[in-house]
């Protein structure tokens, strides 16, 4: 997963930095909205590749809830809290009953057959 929006300072404000052009986040991109500078998703997903992670997000949890738990987390901590999202996102698109807690069972199966 992309860790930076690719533009100079936090958020995207489609001004770019030194004279370059800069597109919204992934997630404004994927929104269609305008990327705002401050925006709480630019840091965490770029606008190459963090629509398609900013898709299984909206579609499982919804911008709002996201932004709105964001904004709950630290800052030093929402890099971890993103991962998260996005890892249980994608688990629950590919097993909408059991997300990530499938992949544990799988593990801990394997576990035992190698005991």
């Amino acid at each position: 997963m992309s860790i930076n929006s690719g533009c100079s300072g936090s958020g995207c404000d489609g001004s770019g930095g030194s004279g370059g052009t800069c597109g919204p986040c992934g997630a404004c991109k994927f929104l269609r909205r305008k990327c705002i500078p401050g925006c709480i998703f630019a840091p965490y997903f770029d606008s190459e590749q963090g629509a398609s992670h900013f898709a299984a997000v909206h579609k499982v949890f919804g911008a709002s809830n996201v932004s709105k738990l964001l904004q709950n987390v630290p800052v030093h901590k929402r890099l971890d809290a993103v991962v998260t999202i996005c890892y249980e996102a994608q688990a629950r698109l590919r097993d909408p009953v059991y997300g990530c807690v499938a992949h544990i069972f799988t593990l801990q199966q394997q576990i035992i057959e190698n005991i």
